[in-house]
């Protein structure tokens, strides 16, 4: 049963003014945050003019204690005060808004510090050329304290200018929380008001709802029974069709591992038959060379160098035969070779891991290091991992970390992210992608250290004898 149209109107009524007041507060907010703004950039900008007044200041008594005892020491304070003038200057020009009146000032600015270093330069030059045969120079002397004074003019001049930026930036403030305040109490007053009334017009309608819900309540029950039934078996089959994922990666797996033996032991052994046999034929031949000898040498290392690329394609040996840490490593020192990245790794307590697991977190640093090469543009890569406790129990992180130009637009579905994504979910582990602290792309997966067992016990594939 609907509600009349009075009491939904005047609901609508209440929401549009609490909407107005979010609204108008909003707004408010954020013209309070750029006059906020406005009054940090005035005050910092203030701090900067004194610094760069502070720092004049040092290059002249750094100057002047040079001049009178000609010792070496009174000439570094002079020397940081040059060094530092140049950022706080660069600072100011980026600060200061660029209108012709401050265009002016600060041209006129420049034009001063620039006469009152070069000034202060000469004298300092005069004073190291003539060494203890130093005279003053009374002219020097006055022009250098008349530039001085005009610098402090001009400074003072543009300190007043941010000074009255704050005064009008507080005026602009005051005037914002004044309008907020009759905004914020008018707009929901009048809202509370309407629903109030909405309210207990809805009220009355709802003891005839009631009856219908009556009902409805009855017929509901039936089916929220059939829903609960039909969820717990749609539950069922996706622990089921999970399951069936995880035999799958196993079986992947497994069967990776055949290949790899397959093609390092089959092809591997025939281009070692065909080198050793060609080894035999160039010794026959000799003192005579054959070129067709040499060709047939250099395609059997060809065959044999293939078949281990292949076989550590399908599956790294070091990963069955010394781990996960020994095979990750030579992985990372290929890819540095290969590449150009420089590569580091950080692994703690890498025997926690089962095989299966570490095998998942083999493949998962491989598809993010194939990322990092392909889009990061990156110079640096680095991945660490360490034993972690989380509320599903004791697992074990890893992150691998570039320096690279961020992930950018990457879309959250490519291919390489959802692949690393389900690998960690099958895993019964979490994954996570994103900017990493100081610049470039983090990945961070989480493994427990025991593997997900299947739902149905399926036989493992038989490997063939060799």
């Amino acid at each position: 049963m609907r509600y009349s149209w009075l009491p939904l109107g005047l609901l609508v009524a209440a929401f549009i003014a609490f909407i107005g007041t979010a609204v108008g507060a909003s707004l408010s907010l954020s013209e309070l945050i750029a006059r906020d703004g406005e009054r940090s950039q005035a005050l910092a900008t203030r701090t900067e003019l004194r610094r760069l007044l502070t720092l004049l200041l040092d290059v002249e008594t750094g100057q002047r204690g040079f001049l009178i005892t000609g010792q070496q020491a009174f000439l570094r304070p002079y020397e940081e005060a040059l060094e530092q003038l140049r950022t706080t200057r660069a600072a100011l020009r980026e600060r200061i808004p660029r209108h012709n009146a401050n265009r002016m000032t600060l041209a006129r600015l420049d034009a001063l510090i620039d006469e009152r270093l070069r000034q202060a330069r000469t004298t300092v030059d005069r004073r190291l050329q003539q060494g203890g045969a130093f005279t003053p120079d009374l002219a020097a002397y006055v022009d250098g304290k008349r530039v001085m004074d005009e610098l402090r003019f001009q400074i003072d001049q543009l300190e007043q200018e941010q000074q009255a930026a704050v005064t009008a930036a507080d005026a602009a403030t005051q005037d914002v929380q004044r309008r907020t305040t009759r905004l914020t109490r008018l707009l929901p007053a009048g809202g509370a008001l309407m629903g109030a009334v909405a309210l207990g017009l809805m009220l009355r309608e709802r003891r005839l709802r009631d009856r219908a819900e009556a009902a409805l309540r009855d017929a509901n029950a039936n089916l929220e029974a059939q829903v609960a039934q039909r969820t717990d078996a749609l539950s069922r089959a996706l622990s089921r069709i999970r399951s069936f994922a995880v035999e799958m990666d196993r079986g992947i797996e497994a069967e990776r591992r055949r290949l790899a033996r397959e093609v390092h032991d089959q092809i591997g052994q025939v281009g070692t038959a065909i080198k050793m046999l060609t080894l035999s034929l160039r010794a026959k031949l000799a003192p005579q060379t054959e070129p067709l000898v040499d060709e047939l040498q250099a395609m059997a290392d060809e065959a044999i160098r293939s078949a281990r690329e292949i076989s550590a394609a399908l599956r790294p040996p070091l990963l069955d035969e010394l781990g996960l840490e020994a095979a990750l490593d030579h992985y990372l020192q290929t890819l540095q070779r290969q590449s150009g990245v420089v590569t580091r790794m950080t692994l703690a307590e890498p025997g926690l891991l089962p095989a299966e697991q570490a095998s998942t977190l083999f493949r998962i640093i491989q598809e993010a290091c194939t990322n990092v090469l392909r889009h990061a543009q990156a110079r640096n890569l680095r991945v660490a991992a360490w034993p972690l406790t989380q509320a599903a129990g004791a697992g074990y992180e890893v992150e691998v970390i570039d320096d690279g130009r961020g992930p950018g637009d990457v879309r959250p579905d490519a291919a390489g992210l959802r692949n690393m994504r389900e690998r960690a979910a099958l895993a019964g582990g979490t994954f996570d992608f994103g900017p990493a602290p100081d610049g470039g792309t983090r990945v961070r997966v989480w493994l427990p250290t025991t593997a997900p067992q299947p739902l149905i016990a399926r036989p493992e594939p038989e490997e063939p004898t060799p």
